[in-house]
């Protein structure tokens, strides 16, 4: 049984196509991560990307939809010992949790096969960084028309970020690009990333690590949908977490 859930993390996602991918140093390293998922598996995500359960997070420059956040019991353990009261808030609402089984199959063998040593390690070789002893949490995103993120550049107990999306088509007219930007201006862009469900970025979190989803505006019925994956120091989970922040 062991064996054959191996194997399939390994055709679901291509743990060789983050180590194939070099880490970009300009503005800041960041990396375009191309087929992480079969396209098989891409398209079972996208028609069961869950739609219950979604909170709106708005406020000066930002809005949008976010879900519930998924971790291992082992990390929200370590999440639950910290000195922010929301971990634990979240916690007691249903919002933070280990239970994957409101996920379709599908979507509970990607966060499984997400929450492996090899898909940690293979992040880790790729960007250059210690992830061994970070706690990782994982969220649903969901834009819509006239939704967006300001730029940003992350908290700053945050150390890598990895966005995967699921759209299987997205026009540039529709906005909701990933601006990666050269400076805190949302004009100064360096590269726009569609969200299509062949591509992921990984965002090595520093002082100029700004980053932007661009305004949407595409018709009513198309939603931007993504997945964050963030990898956090575990010593630092402390209220310089805000609400927005750990909703980003």
């Amino acid at each position: 049984m062991v064996n054959s859930t191996k194997a399939f993390f390994s055709t679901m996602l291509n743990f060789d196509s983050i180590r194939a991918t070099a880490m970009q140093k300009v503005p800041y390293n960041w990396a375009l991560i191309k087929n992480l998922l079969s396209p098989e598996a891409s398209l079972e995500l996208t028609a069961s990307f869950p739609h219950e359960e979604f909170r709106l997070s708005e406020g000066e420059g930002y809005g949008y939809s976010w879900g519930k956040m998924l971790a291992t019991s082992e990390d929200i353990s370590l999440m639950l010992k910290s000195s922010d009261n929301r971990w634990r808030e979240r916690m007691a609402q249903g919002r933070l949790t280990y239970d994957l089984r409101h996920l379709s199959k599908v979507w509970r063998q990607l966060i499984e096969g997400l929450w492996t040593d090899s898909y940690r390690a293979a992040i880790a070789e790729m960007s250059g960084l210690e992830l061994k002893d970070c706690v990782m949490d994982i969220g649903f995103r969901r834009y819509q028309l006239g939704q967006l993120h300001h730029p940003h550049t992350d908290e700053p107990s945050k150390v890598l970020t990895h966005l995967l999306f699921f759209n299987q088509q997205w026009s540039v007219d529709w906005g909701g690009c990933l601006r990666i930007l050269k400076d805190s201006q949302p004009e100064s862009a360096f590269q726009d990333i569609l969200p299509l469900s062949d591509s992921s970025v990984a965002i090595a979190r520093s002082d100029n690590s700004w980053h932007m989803v661009t305004p949407l505006t595409s018709p009513v019925s198309e939603s931007r949908l993504a997945l964050r994956v963030a990898f956090f120091r575990n010593n630092r989970l402390t209220s310089d977490f805000g609400e927005t922040q750990l909703a980003a």
